[in-house]
């Protein structure tokens, strides 16, 4: 007996540990349990158009900005998640479409358009203008219609799925260049003449074309005149200035050129009376009104040739005296005059006329 009390009690001790970390073992989490989760960060970019509403986990929005929200764990095998919103409300791209036309060479019309974040373009023409392909996905196209032609615009954010498109369109027409020319005359204008004729030589101005006018506008010195005929004539006025600054504007539907010319004001004048009355308290000295002369001589006869009066400055006037102090009779008498001015110089101009003495 006390034989196998003994095997008991040393067959006790070996299987303790045993039985110990049999317990502990029991003790621990299983091997198949789930493990612990962490929150998952979800992240959603999208964009609205003005005016639409978007509907995020049960609630409408119709602002832009950054909306959060929290999804729980519905079992073992999910974790919670946090879904993060960014929305961006975007303006439907309302723009119109600006035009530069290019004259000097004919090439044709600039067609600009755009709007921030707008990234799809798509042009097309009616009729169809050749000079547009290759060009349909530009903001900024160049073109040169050989008719009047209708360009349409479809703007939109992305190209597919479409977002916010808009459309707009621009008629324009051929591009009809204009070479302005004139013919003027005289080369100078005097107190004597103070008329210019002009007349428009120019290329693009005489047609009706693509439903406006062509034609001219005439400036003297600056302002606008009157008179826009092809063929034109101004008369002088001494308020002009000592050059007369004549400008022709020649335009068609598209273009417009300007031609010019200066005409120098001789601003020499010579004035000699016609008749004087040297027994009156008026009128009784023969004498010219000068203004920029500054050589002068001066000749008087009497219908027999002989000289009846010399002087070489223009405030010397004939009293209807010989030069012995005999008076005159009454009659017409010859002068000559030989006078030099600032406008030539170098050279002398001769004038000639008659004057009637009065008793």
């Amino acid at each position: 007996m006390r034989f196998l009390h003994h095997i008991k009690k040393r067959v006790a001790m070996r299987l303790f540990p045993l039985i110990a970390l049999a317990s502990c073992l029991m003790a621990l989490p299983s091997l198949h349990a789930q493990a612990p989760c962490r929150d998952t960060i979800v992240r959603v970019h999208d964009s609205i158009c003005e005016g639409e509403s978007y509907t995020f986990h049960g609630r409408t929005i119709y602002h832009s900005g950054l909306y959060f929200d929290t999804l729980p764990r519905v079992n073992d095998t999910l974790c919670d998640s946090v879904v993060i919103l960014r929305l961006s409300v975007l303006e439907y791209p309302e723009t119109g479409i600006g035009k530069r036309q290019h004259c000097r060479r004919n090439i044709g019309w600039d067609l600009i358009s755009g709007f921030p974040g707008v990234n799809y373009y798509h042009w097309t023409s009616e009729p169809d203008d050749s000079t547009l392909h290759g060009q349909e996905r530009f903001s900024w196209i160049h073109v040169n219609p050989q008719q009047p032609t209708t360009y349409h615009l479809h703007l939109d954010y992305r190209e597919s799925p479409p977002q916010c498109p808009f459309d707009t369109s621009i008629s324009i027409n051929p591009v009809v260049i204009v070479v302005a020319a004139m013919h003027a005359e005289p080369d100078e204008i005097t107190y004597d003449d103070m008329h210019i004729i002009a007349e428009d030589f120019s290329i693009g101005t005489r047609e009706y074309l693509w439903g406006g006018w062509a034609g001219r506008n005439w400036y003297i010195n600056g302002v606008r005149q009157v008179k826009n005929n092809e063929w034109v004539e101004f008369y002088g006025d001494p308020s002009w200035g000592d050059t007369v600054h004549l400008m022709m504007e020649a335009y068609s539907t598209t273009c417009l050129d300007t031609a010019y010319k200066d005409i120098p004001f001789r601003r020499v004048a010579l004035f000699f009376p016609n008749v004087f009355t040297p027994d009156r308290d008026e009128n009784n000295l023969f004498f010219p009104h000068t203004t920029g002369v500054y050589e002068y001589e001066l000749w008087l006869f009497d219908r027999f040739g002989l000289q009846v009066f010399h002087a070489t400055d223009p405030s010397q006037g004939w009293d209807g005296t010989t030069p012995g102090g005999l008076r005159c009779r009454q009659g017409t008498y010859t002068w000559r005059c030989r006078y030099r001015d600032a406008i030539t110089p170098n050279g002398y101009q001769t004038l000639t006329g008659t004057v009637t003495l009065l008793r």
